[in-house]
């Protein structure tokens, strides 16, 4: 499983998506859209609105949006979730000590997302304005593109300006659509 970002749009016009998303190819992130109809999204979006996922090879596993929520500064607690992740998965104890000594091996740290939230800012202004809309959904969430089962969305909430939106991307859930109003740059 893995993570792919979702973006909710009251347009069909996918090729005009993928011109404005290719002129904010500046960091690297190939970003491109792609049409997408999941069952379970069908019922919280409007007539007009479609549903694109937001590619960047391979997925956005590592992604900013959401990230407060996953990145916890108590290694007491990240070592209690490893755990348990373990355990779920049935591991035996053996397996789950080695896992954990290769885990607090010298290692370099983790690189930072390459999207930090003034990328999700710009990405969203630009497609709003580009695309002539006043509002568009993005999600974050997990899932597998070739077999499996859909996201299953939580809701549906107002998120505010997306100028504002710092805040917001940091801590988005799971499989909650937030929609964005594009007022522009500030």
């Amino acid at each position: 499983m893995c993570t792919f970002i979702t973006l909710i749009a009251a347009s069909d016009d996918l090729a005009r998506i993928n011109a404005i998303l290719a002129t904010l190819d500046q960091r690297g992130c190939a970003r491109r859209a792609e049409r997408d109809d999941t069952p379970s999204l069908r019922p919280h979006l409007a007539r007009d609105e479609r549903e694109y996922l937001l590619l960047r090879p391979p997925c956005d596993c590592g992604t900013f949006l959401g990230n407060a929520l996953w990145h916890s500064t108590d290694p007491d607690a990240a070592r209690a979730a490893d755990l348990a992740r373990y355990r779920r998965k049935g591991w035996s104890e053996a397996r789950i000590a080695r896992a954990m000594a290769d885990k607090h091996r010298d290692r370099p740290p983790r690189s930072h997302p390459k999207e930090d939230a003034a990328y999700w800012i710009t990405l969203m202004i630009v497609l709003g304005e580009g695309l002539g809309l006043s509002r568009l959904g993005l999600m974050h969430h997990f899932r597998n593109r070739d077999a499996g089962p859909a996201p299953d969305v939580v809701a549906r909430c107002e998120a505010g300006p997306v100028a504002d939106a710092t805040e917001v991307l940091a801590r988005m859930p799971d499989g909650v659509i937030h929609d964005f109003h594009i007022v522009g740059r500030r």
